[in-house]
C-alpha cells in the first residue's frame, strides 16, 4: 500500500509516524512546501520571536525519517490532485501515485485587507519568526493588530522585553471567540495592569509607513504586526472537487467525499456534536488525534475492519506573559458561565454549561483544574453545577469519585 501525505506540519508528520507504528511495510511519502525539516509552530509566538538568536524545535530529527523509511520531500509544491488516476502532480511535473491520500495542508495567514495592509508583518512560518525576532529587538513602539491568542501572545511577549505595546481589537473584547467573556475580561485587566494599551472596538483602516489609522485615532509605531488569524488552505481540495465549507468537509472517519482521500488538522471541517455542529479546529491536540484516527482507519480499510470515529475532547493553551491560559471543550454562545469558587489566589476557572451540563472550561494559571476538567468532559455522563458544588468545587475530588 502507498500513502501520500500533503503537508508536513503537526498533522502530516503525526500521521506519518502513526502509520509507521501500525505498519512497517507500507510506503509513506510526506510532502512539504517548506525547505526545512518540519518544526513546532506554537513556540513561534510564545518564545521564538523574542530571542536575538531564534532557534526552532524540530518535530523529528532527520534520521527519524530515514530510519523509519518515511520519504520526506521538502520544497515540494503540489499543483493538483488527479482523483481519477489517484495521483498528485507536482510543480516539477512529477507524478506521485497513491492508494490512500491524506490532505494536511493546514491554513494560511489571513490577509489584512486594508490600504497598506502588507506593511503589517505576519507570524506564521519560520521565515516570519526570523524577521520578527530582529524587528522586535530594534523597535520601541509596537502595534499589534488582532486580539486573539496569537495577537495577545505577541503583545505580552514583546512587552516583557520592555516594548511599548498597543493592541488593537475590532470587536468588543480580546479573545472574544475563544473563551468566556468574564475570563477574557480578567486576562485583559491583567495585560492593562502590566502597561499594555488595549483598544477594543477599534478597527484598523489603513497603514501609511509607520502610522496605523484607526476609526478612533492614529497610532505611530516602529513595528506593526498582524495577528488576525488564518484561513484553511483548501485550494487543492477545491480543484479536486471535494466538498469545501470553512475547510475540507469530512465525515466522522475523517474521509472527504472521496473515500480514499482523508483530511486532517487545521484544514479539516468535521462533525463534532449536536450542540456545536461541525468544527474546524486549529490546535496541536486536534492535529495529533486526527492523525492517529486516520492512520488507524487507513490500516483498517485495508484489513476490512470497522473504521474509528473521531470523537475528541478538544483542548488548547496560550502563554501570555505570566499567564497560562488552558481551555478544554468547546464553548457556546448560549452557554451559562460559572466561576469556580474556593480557588487559589491568582487563578481563575470558568465553567461553561448548556442545559446545566458541563461542556467546557477555561482555566488561568491552574493546570490541575484543566487536567481534571478534561477528565470530567471525557466521562459519558452529564455533569451539572450541583454535582460540582457537592464536592466543594474541587474538580479533582469529583473526577476521582466518577472514575
Amino acid at each position: 500500500m502507498s500513502v501520500v501525505i500533503i503537508g508536513a506540519g503537526h498533522a502530516g508528520v503525526a500521521a506519518a509516524t502513526a502509520l509507521r507504528k501500525l505498519d512497517r511495510e507500507i510506503k509513506i511519502t510526506l510532502l512539504s512546501e517548506e525547505g526545512n525539516l518540519p518544526y513546532h509552530r506554537p513556540p513561534l509566538s510564545k518564545k521564538t520571536i523574542y530571542s536575538e538568536s531564534p532557534s526552532f524545535d524540530l518535530l523529528l530529527s532527520k534520521d527519524y525519517y530515514t530510519n523509519n523509511n518515511i520519504e520526506l520531500t521538502c520544497n515540494s509544491i503540489v499543483e493538483a490532485i488527479d482523483t481519477e488516476n489517484s495521483c498528485i502532480k507536482l510543480s516539477s511535473k512529477e507524478l506521485i501515485y497513491y492508494e490512500q491520500l491524506i490532505i494536511a495542508t493546514g491554513a494560511e495567514r489571513r490577509k489584512l485587507d486594508i490600504n497598506g495592509g502588507e506593511l503589517a508583518k505576519p507570524l506564521y512560518s519560520m521565515k516570519d519568526a526570523q524577521y520578527l525576532s530582529k524587528s522586535i529587538a530594534k523597535a520601541k513602539r509596537i502595534t499589534v493588530i488582532g486580539g486573539g491568542f496569537i495577537g495577545c501572545e505577541i503583545a505580552s511577549g514583546a512587552h516583557k522585553l520592555g516594548k511599548e505595546i498597543t493592541l488593537l481589537e475590532a470587536g468588543p473584547s480580546i479573545l472574544s471567540r475563544s473563551v468566556a467573556p468574564i475570563f477574557a475580561q480578567q486576562v485583559a485587566q491583567h495585560h492593562k495592569s502590566q502597561g499594555i494599551s488595549i483598544l477594543t472596538d477599534c478597527k484598523a483602516l489603513s497603514i501609511n509607513n509607520n502610522e496605523v489609522e484607526t476609526d478612533s485615532k492614529n497610532i505611530l509605531s516602529d513595528l506593526i504586526v498582524a495577528g488576525i488569524g488564518v484561513t484553511p488552505n483548501v485550494k487543492l481540495a477545491t480543484q479536486a472537487n471535494l466538498d469545501v465549507d470553512n475547510g475540507i468537509v469530512v465525515n466522522r472517519y475523517l474521509q472527504t467525499t472521496n473515500e480514499n482521500i482523508f483530511a486532517i488538522g487545521d484544514v479539516a471541517n468535521f462533525p463534532f456534536n449536536s450542540v456545536t455542529g461541525r468544527l474546524r479546529l486549529e490546535s496541536i491536540q486536534n492535529a495529533n488525534d486526527q492523525a492517529k484516527t486516520v492512520a488507524n482507519n487507513i490500516i483498517s480499510k485495508r484489513l476490512n475492519k470497522k473504521l474509528l470515529k473521531y470523537s475528541p475532547i478538544p483542548w488548547f493553551w496560550s502563554d501570555q506573559g505570566d499567564l497560562k491560559l488552558q481551555m478544554a471543550g468547546i464553548g457556546n454562545l448560549n452557554a451559562e458561565h460559572h466561576i469556580l469558587e474556593n480557588q487559589k489566589k491568582g487563578t481563575l476557572t470558568v465553567l461553561h454549561f448548556i442545559g446545566n451540563q458541563l461542556i467546557a472550561l477555561d482555566t488561568l494559571n491552574h493546570g490541575l483544574n484543566h487536567i481534571c476538567g478534561r477528565k470530567l468532559l471525557s466521562f459519558n455522563q452529564s455533569i451539572s453545577i450541583e454535582d460540582i458544588n457537592k464536592f466543594d468545587c474541587n474538580l479533582k475530588s469529583l473526577s476521582n469519585h466518577l472514575s
